[in-house]
This record gives structure tokens, C-alpha cells and sequence, in this order.
């Protein structure tokens, strides 16, 4: 695994020089710096865990929209896990509605932003009640962006496309990606 990390200190000789308060300055400049740098590292390496049921600013509440228009829902449950290792992501999903006014393409937001590809390489299968469909369900990410978007495959035929629903259904499903750099809260 390749650790996140910058070694660029800022350093200020006249600020040095000139000691008393510009001195105390620099030096608290340096100490966020390098503090930021170890946080990024733990971070990389230790993982960082956000949930739905965490009391805390980290955690993660999956949302599903429309990708015509956004609209909004009325929830049931909206359960979310979220595990991140340096640029790996794995998201756990558990959401029930019961109405939602949005439109187009069934998306579930994510919480950190998918890398850029210029394919979709990033794909996971659901689990639903009450969506109908033909084949089997997968999630797609949209390389970078947040969107999880909802996908009905059939065999011999293409990928078709799964509306958002606005009565009483629930969806479940495990993604794992690859992210954009550290994203502070």
C-alpha cells in the first residue's frame, strides 16, 4: 500500500531570525503541519470507520436520488458503514423509503468521492425488495463522483436502467472502490 504523504515543512528563516512572536508563530505553523501529516498517515494506514450509528461529525447516512431530478424521501431506516483504508473504500448500504419525489436513474450517494476512470470499473451487487426487474441487480459509481447508481442486467442485452421508486422499498448492497486523495470533514 502506498501511504499518503508530503514532506513539505514550511521553513522561514526570517521569521527565525526575527524570534519573539513571529518565532512563536512559525513554530505553531509547523506543528499543524506536521500534525496534519500524521493524521493523514494514521489515516492511511489505521482506516477510518463512519456510521450511520456513530455520534460523532464522521458519520454516514446513505441518501437515494433521482438523477433527472434529485427529489427527496421519506425514510424508513437509512443504515450505512463505511470502512476506508488510504484510498480503498468499502460502503455497506441497508435503506428503506417509503416515498420519494425524485426522478431518473436510482442513485445512492457515497461518502467520498470515486477516482476518475474512464471506465466503470467499480461495481457491487443489491439486494431489493419491491423494485421489479428481469435479471439480477449491480451498483455502478460514477468515476468521480459520489453516486452509486442502480442497474438491472439481463443476459444477451444491456445494461438497463432502474427508476427510482417512489413507494416502499428497500435496497442493500456492498461496494468497494477506489477513492479520490484524504478528504477532510
Amino acid at each position: 500500500m502506498t501511504i499518503p504523504f508530503t514532506t513539505i515543512l514550511p521553513l522561514h528563516s526570517e521569521r527565525i531570525k526575527q524570534g519573539g512572536d513571529e518565532l512563536d508563530r512559525y513554530i505553531r505553523e509547523l506543528i499543524a503541519t506536521l500534525q496534519r501529516q500524521y493524521e493523514d498517515v494514521a489515516q492511511a494506514v489505521n482506516g477510518d470507520i463512519r456510521s450511520s450509528v456513530d455520534i460523532d461529525s464522521k458519520k454516514y447516512t446513505p441518501t437515494v436520488s433521482g438523477a433527472t431530478t434529485a427529489g427527496t424521501g421519506t425514510y424508513v431506516h437509512q443504515v450505512g458503514w463505511v470502512y476506508r483504508q488510504g484510498l480503498l473504500v468499502d460502503v455497506f448500504i441497508d435503506i428503506r423509503w417509503n416515498a420519494h419525489t425524485g426522478s431518473g436513474i436510482l442513485q445512492i450517494d457515497l461518502p467520498y468521492l470515486c477516482t476518475e476512470s474512464a471506465e466503470n470499473p467499480f461495481v457491487c451487487v443489491v439486494s431489493s425488495e419491491n423494485i421489479t426487474f428481469s435479471g439480477y441487480l449491480t451498483g455502478t459509481i460514477v468515476p468521480g463522483t459520489r453516486e452509486l447508481q442502480i442497474y438491472d442486467n439481463r443476459s444477451g442485452t444491456t445494461f438497463n436502467n432502474i427508476s427510482i421508486s417512489g413507494s416502499d422499498t428497500t435496497l442493500r448492497a456492498h461496494i468497494r472502490y477506489v477513492a479520490q486523495g484524504i478528504e477532510r470533514s
